[in-house]
């Protein structure tokens, strides 16, 4: 397996500690984890899978930590990276801007010429709107930690099958 490369913000903590739920199930001696907030953007060059992490606030917002660093992300040669996105929502609180940062994030990697993997099912939530659906799907893995976290640890194990690492 390739070097992969775990990427998060996190306010709260949830998003980190599902990003370090897919590392330990990657494996550390395969995957490296990084908050952006910490992160060089030079950092990203040496991996060939990248996988970010991002949770929606209120109504469809980004964590704050992702406005600084989407800008950054025109300075990297995405050519040959393979791109896999998760997202945490809150389905109850905020049916109408489900997971929308995780929709907002893939439209401006998709600027960049990413190759994506990881697509996820709809199923299994009960939502009026989100962003993060292209076609039927998600554009990415789609946890709730609020409302659904006995299901987070066998959908990560599912959607990492599901990577073409």
């Amino acid at each position: 397996m390739k070097q992969v490369g775990i990427f998060y913000g996190s306010s709260t903590g949830d998003t980190e500690r599902v990003a370090m739920l897919i590392r330990d199930k990657i494996g550390q001696k395969e995957a490296v984890i990084c908050d952006i907030f910490d992160l060089h953007i030079d950092d990203l060059k040496q991996y060939s899978l990248l996988i970010f992490g991002i949770s929606t606030w209120g109504i469809g917002k980004m964590q704050e930590d992702w406005y600084n660093f989407l800008p950054l992300l025109k300075n990297i040669d995405f050519t040959g990276k393979k791109v896999a996105l998760f997202g945490l929502g809150d389905q109850e609180s905020y049916p109408d801007t489900f997971a929308d940062a995780l929709g907002i994030l893939y439209d401006k990697l998709q600027q960049f010429g990413c190759s994506f993997t990881g697509e996820w099912p709809v199923e299994g939530y009960k939502y009026i709107h989100s962003a993060a659906e292209r076609q039927g799907k998600f554009v990415g893995l789609v946890l709730d930690e609020k409302n659904q976290p006995e299901l987070t640890d066998e959908r990560i194990t599912i959607w990492l099958n599901s990577i073409n690492f």
